[in-house]
């Protein structure tokens, strides 16, 4: 006599297997999709090609050879990078690019993570007030430069300390206050990018957190760093990378305010390699300029994905 229970079980157990055994596709049919891929693929590719890969290829090639204007000479090796490292001036214009970049980007964070709060608690006219906090970001660096030297002008800016203390006192004459104000535009140019980007990451965090936060007896202080930072933490780091590579390569600005000066005490790696390229025509030398400001970068490009990445890990 059968067993009915048997019977079921071998039918549910077909029905199963026949429906998870799904048919391949023919391989015809995938090969047919592939020109079309490619075709999709390859004027990408050429075009990541000849706007990123082949000029830093062209820079390193031309940071190794002997250039006399654009002509390309003898192979040099290391010769132009001994140059850009062999003496106490480079690694000076190395360490004013390091400060410059550290002091900004400690200042811009708080400041536009700051900005962001106040912007998202809801206040009447809060429109407005992101319209007004937001103005810098459209301004170009050269404008920006001009008015900022206008502004503290010593003899007829509004800003100018003589006018304010009663003596003529020249901001962009000593090393330390030209810097000083160089870091100060700079950081009112870049700090809106920081608040636009931090205030929408404060928006995308869910409101029952601070709820919850709030019946454990936790305050303001507290649910920030508990629960806001945590959660935003990523764009910060984004915005860290993002504002670090438009630091190391701006050369507009600090061309603009200072020139590099006075006694070339606001000098960046990225007006050496302009200037070395572009007034001087030592295309090897400022290509190898140029190449040192790529290895920056993606050092401190890494460093952020890395620490990212690691915090997500431990998350």
């Amino acid at each position: 006599m059968a067993n009915p229970a048997s019977d079921i079980t071998m039918v549910v157990h077909s029905t199963t297997k026949n429906e998870g055994a799904r048919p391949a596709a023919p391989k015809r049919w995938r090969n047919s999709y592939l020109p079309f891929a490619w075709g999709l693929l390859v004027p990408s590719l050429l075009i990541v090609g000849l706007v990123s890969i082949f000029p830093i290829g062209n820079a390193f090639y031309l940071s190794l050879h002997q250039t006399n204007y654009m002509d390309v000479g003898e192979f040099a090796g290391l010769a132009n990078y001994g140059q850009v490292f062999g003496n106490a001036r480079a690694w000076k214009v190395i360490g004013q690019t390091l400060v410059y970049m550290m002091v900004s980007l400690c200042l811009v964070l708080p400041l536009g993570l700051g900005l962001a709060h106040l912007l998202n608690r809801p206040v009447a006219g809060r429109r407005v007030f992101r319209v007004m906090i937001l103005m810098p970001w459209v301004i170009s660096q050269t404008v920006a430069a001009l008015t900022w030297k206008w502004l503290v002008n010593a003899d007829f800016g509004p800003l100018g300390l003589d006018n304010i203390f009663g003596m003529r006192v020249d901001v962009l004459g000593g090393v330390g206050t030209a810097m000083a104000l160089l870091i100060i535009v700079n950081v009112w140019l870049s700090y809106p990018f920081a608040t636009i980007l931090c205030l929408a990451a404060l928006q995308s965090v869910p409101g029952e957190l601070h709820e919850a936060a709030s019946v454990d007896g936790a305050g303001a202080f507290r649910r920030f760093i508990s629960v806001t930072l945590p959660l935003i933490k990523p764009t910060i780091m984004v915005v860290a990378i993002m504002l670090t590579l438009l630091y190391f390569n701006m050369v507009t600005l600090v061309l603009t305010l200072t020139g590099g000066g006075p006694h070339e005490g606001t000098t960046v790696i990225a007006l050496d390699a302009f200037r070395q390229s572009f007034e001087f025509f030592h295309i090897g030398l400022g290509s190898a300029y140029s190449v040192v400001l790529f290895i920056f970068n993606v050092i401190f490009g890494t460093a952020y994905i890395r620490l990212l990445r690691g915090d997500q890990v431990n998350e």
